[in-house]
């Protein structure tokens, strides 16, 4: 690394150093954020304030490099340059302060109106109009990584009676947050609903494996039990959720794009 800078320093002095700097960012920060997949764990607020430092940084080492290299000519065209990246740095500067501070009440909004859209979807689900419910779904711009966006279109296929489409989809929300309550137990339903003994079996042990898990959970679990759920017998989802109605979402963690 010593090495660089004295090659780049001596070749186009503190420009030359100013290009190290922006090298060793690229190849030490950027691309092993890229590498590594960071990006999957971070909120959108993260990532932009992470790429907004990495560019700010990035923009004023070079002009840096620049000022250090022009200062040594006192001609009219370079000092015009120099006034012009400086401008363009202070409009990056603003336009990135601007995103910072305006940037969580606007998710606040968009998640807001996503949230409404969720409970039209909940409407419409248990009223039986699948074909609505996935009309607000797609509206809602619920991110796909959300487990919550994967549970409504497992409910919006059990509407229509696709258990095994809905049975894939609600694997794919327990991926996505596998101590989610209202995944679990809309698994269980699916699980008994199928009228396979296995499948009957494999929900009793999720029953017992998720007891203490969440309270809602907990109250329906022991009205499965009381209603002899786990016992056998081809149950319709007309009668299961008569007799014990799945938990419902009052509050969704929604994360809107």
């Amino acid at each position: 690394m010593v090495e660089l800078f004295q090659v780049l320093g001596g070749i186009a002095g503190f420009g030359g150093v100013a290009l190290g700097v922006l090298y060793l960012l690229y190849r030490d920060l950027v691309r092993d954020i890229i590498r590594r997949r960071m990006f999957r764990t971070l909120t959108s607020a993260q990532a932009t304030a992470l790429f907004g430092t990495v560019v700010v940084l990035a923009f004023a080492v070079a002009i840096l490099g620049i000022f250090a290299t022009l200062a040594e000519s006192t001609g009219v065209r370079q000092f015009l340059v120099l006034v012009g990246m400086l401008l363009l740095f202070l409009l990056a500067v603003l336009f990135l302060a601007v995103r910072l501070v305006t940037g969580p009440a606007a998710r606040a909004k968009a998640g807001g109106g996503a949230e409404r859209r969720l409970t039209t979807v909940r409407r419409h689900v248990e009223s039986g109009e699948a074909d609505q419910a996935e009309r607000a779904l797609e509206a809602s711009r619920l991110d796909r990584e959300s487990s919550v966006f994967w549970y409504w279109k497992a409910r919006i296929a059990l509407v229509r009676s696709n258990l095994d489409v809905a049975y894939g989809y609600v694997e794919e929300a327990l991926k996505l947050d596998g101590r989610d309550p209202y995944g679990i137990a809309l698994k269980m339903e699916l699980l008994l609903l199928a009228g396979d003994p296995d499948r009957r079996d494999r929900a009793a042990r999720l029953s017992v494996e998720s007891t203490g898990l969440n309270a809602e959970l907990d109250a329906w679990l022991r009205q499965l039990r009381a209603e002899g759920m786990f016992d056998g017998g081809v149950r319709t989802r007309t009668e299961l959720e008569a007799r014990c109605p799945l938990p419902t979402r009052t509050t969704e963690d929604v994360h809107a794009e």
